[in-house]
């Protein structure tokens, strides 16, 4: 999981997992059951796998990737997750907020009813189109003006209510 303000990661493995499915540097941690990844471990392995600020191109790098500034978390969710390094993917899991498996299925039905693709709803909205897809996959808690945003680009009213 990535926290956007300290920009910071940490890791925990699934319970079905064995060493065979999880990243060499995480294999003594769970050859002895240990499930959550000390922190010093999960930045090591994840610093391998982006463009570090110092970068001499980092500058075609935040181009690239669509971001205006150097976020670690930002930039390795751009890329969903995945880097050359191997066949890992990092994946974020939600917490907090509940309701966001069920608001990302609203955005889903609601832009495939439109008949848009994420990337044209991300045009449309402003949002980049790994913005969208983790709203719709519930992996992301999104602001209120982000919401407006997709309401409005898929010409839908946003409609909240406290039951």
């Amino acid at each position: 999981m990535c926290d956007q303000v300290r920009g910071t990661f940490s890791a925990r493995v699934a319970d079905w997992a064995g060493p065979a499915d999880v990243p060499l540097a995480f294999v003594p941690f769970v050859e002895r059951g240990v499930r959550d990844i000390p922190p010093r471990w999960v930045e090591s392995w994840v610093e391998e796998r982006i463009a570090p600020p110092s970068r001499q191109n980092i500058g075609d790098v935040l181009r690239a990737h669509h971001l205006q500034e150097y976020d670690a978390c930002e930039l390795l969710a751009s890329n969903q997750g995945k880097s050359s390094q191997d066949d890992f993917y990092l994946r974020e899991i939600p917490a907090g907020y509940r309701g966001s498996a069920a608001l990302g299925r609203q955005v889903a039905q609601a832009r495939a009813m439109a008949g848009m693709t994420q990337t044209q709803l991300a045009e449309k909205s402003g949002l980049r189109q790994e913005t969208v897809n983790r709203i719709e996959r519930g992996a992301a808690n999104p602001t209120m003006a982000t919401l407006e945003a997709l309401a409005d680009a898929l010409g839908k009213r946003l409609d909240v209510s406290i039951v």
